[in-house]
């Protein structure tokens, strides 16, 4: 939002939601007729812009919001575990010569050679996909490359799935 701008948001959110668990930040998705634009705010009663907010978006809907965007990022991590479960032949199944079993997850150790080789073919997988492959965004191919836990690849590739 520029300077001399600071309202920019208003008749034109798209979102807004909580960003913590304090509730005492709010994101804010407007548009600017050609764009979707994220804005950060502190909860402040007393601030005009948190106030041109309120006159838009109710507490109640800020609660609603957050709940909703917490459970759909709750079950897009549900999705892509159990997709990667699945395609890992871990549902059951045997997984394939060669691929990382799901402990790595969970009991990942950076200085145990295994594990390292484990990320480093998880990473490789992500590349193969053809989500990854047809980017052309080299700074969201830099983070899963530069990920150092499985974890932060799994955060790294979330950043190439549609909404």
């Amino acid at each position: 939002m520029a300077v001399g701008e600071p309202f920019a948001f208003s008749g034109r959110i798209v979102e807004a939601y909580y960003t913590n668990a304090e509730q005492d930040s709010v994101a804010i998705m407007y548009s600017d007729g050609e764009t979707n634009r994220d804005y950060h705010l502190p909860v402040d009663e007393n601030d005009d812009q948190f106030k041109a907010l309120l006159s838009e978006y109710s507490y109640e809907s800020l609660d609603e919001a957050t709940r909703a965007k917490n459970e759909k990022d709750r079950q897009w991590w549900r999705d892509a575990f159990n997709d990667y479960a699945e395609r890992n032949g871990m549902l059951g199944g045997t997984p394939e010569e060669g691929q990382a079993d799901l402990n790595i997850i969970f009991d990942f150790d950076p200085d145990d050679a295994i594990k390292k080789e484990e990320l480093f073919k998880l990473k490789l997988k992500m590349f193969e996909q053809d989500i990854v492959k047809n980017s052309k965004s080299k700074a969201n191919k830099a983070a899963i490359r530069k990920a150092d836990t499985p974890i932060e690849a799994i955060v790294a590739y979330k950043k190439f799935i549609k909404k």
